[in-house]
């Protein structure tokens, strides 16, 4: 190719250039402020307990920002070590810390752990159609059951939908509990209760996990042993609402 069949192309990347150029310059000139401030290499931290060393995503050391009589410290780096949720909105220049509102996590997209001997994931069409409608994924649960999902503290509320179907009885219980390593003895302390019937719709149930780790969902008849048939859907989903859907 030569030389003046590549310079359209050339001017046109230019152009791109300094475009891009001038529209960083006009941000920075309306919202970045200069100021004199220092790395403060002399301060260390202690978080729950334990010395801590604040790194970016690469590994590197980062250093509080000393101005003004103040420490700044990197809000990514303190975020992710205290398992908040941090995203940058870099259209908007927002920063959410804690989730962004209204945003949803499905259910079986998460880290999950099921007793699989009483719970099963199917996707089988047969076993997916609930109460007369037809969901890609579900947990059937037909005697009893357990899911554990890992949360690392990321969710305020876990917005559950679920059924008993033909043949089941009995009312069915979806309880939560505390599953972190550290919950000790409260692991074994009901946090919730929500109750399903056989003759109920599809029920939508809202489980209140903030600062979890580990949340466990425990599906029982309070019979304890008869077979439930009960249905975890895949509409279920982790969020960060602060008031219920419905």
């Amino acid at each position: 190719m030569k030389f003046w069949k590549k310079k359209p192309f050339l001017i046109m990347m230019m152009v791109a250039a300094m475009l891009c150029s001038s529209l960083g310059s006009a941000y920075a000139a309306a919202n970045l402020d200069p100021i004199k401030a220092f790395f403060n290499k002399g301060v260390s931290f202690v978080l729950n307990g334990e010395r801590w060393q604040p790194k970016d995503a690469s590994g590197k050391t980062l250093n509080a920002i000393y101005y003004n009589g103040t420490n700044y410290l990197p809000a990514r780096a303190i975020a992710e070590a205290l398992k908040i949720p941090i995203d940058f909105d870099a259209t908007n220049q927002i920063i959410y810390i804690g989730g962004k509102p209204g945003e949803k996590t499905p259910i079986f997209g998460m880290p999950m752990e099921i007793d699989n001997i009483y719970a099963v994931l199917t996707k089988n069409p047969a076993e997916t159609l609930v109460k007369d409608t037809q969901y890609k994924e579900v947990l059937k649960i037909d005697q009893y059951g357990d899911a554990v999902f890992t949360l690392d503290r990321k969710f305020k509320r876990l917005v559950l939908y679920a059924a008993v179907v033909d043949p089941g009885e009995h009312d069915v219980e979806f309880t939560s509990y505390n599953a972190s390593e550290l919950a000790g003895n409260m692991a074994d302390v009901a946090l919730e209760t929500h109750t399903v019937s056989p003759d109920d719709p599809v029920t939508e149930m809202v489980f209140n996990v903030e600062g979890l780790d580990k949340v466990r969902i425990h599906v029982q008849s309070h019979n304890l042993n008869p077979y439930i048939y009960a249905r975890i859907l895949d509409t279920s989903f982790f969020d960060n609402g602060e008031t219920p859907s419905r």
